[in-house]
């Protein structure tokens, strides 16, 4: 994961998918959330409503943080 960041940190689809695997098959909560906190800052609307409704993201979805990031991007999007 950390070679693939370096060499393009800003890939959202590449944070979205190891995301993914760090919550479905290493269980590390902490780590999907702090992969997935740069994408909601810029995400688009079609982006926002899929992680809203990603199964993948069942474990989360009532996490404080997870939340958090929901509402940020909704509020972001409103305003543009």
């Amino acid at each position: 994961m950390n070679r693939a960041l370096l060499i393009d940190p800003d890939n959202l689809n590449i944070r979205y998918n190891f995301a993914c695997v760090l919550i479905i098959h290493l269980k590390d909560i902490d780590a999907a959330l702090d992969m997935l906190e740069p994408i909601f800052e810029k995400l688009a609307t079609g982006f926002l409503n899929h992680a809203k409704a990603d199964p993948n993201f069942a474990v989360i979805r009532d996490n404080p943080r997870f939340k958090a990031m929901i509402a940020g991007a909704d509020a972001r999007l409103a305003v543009e």
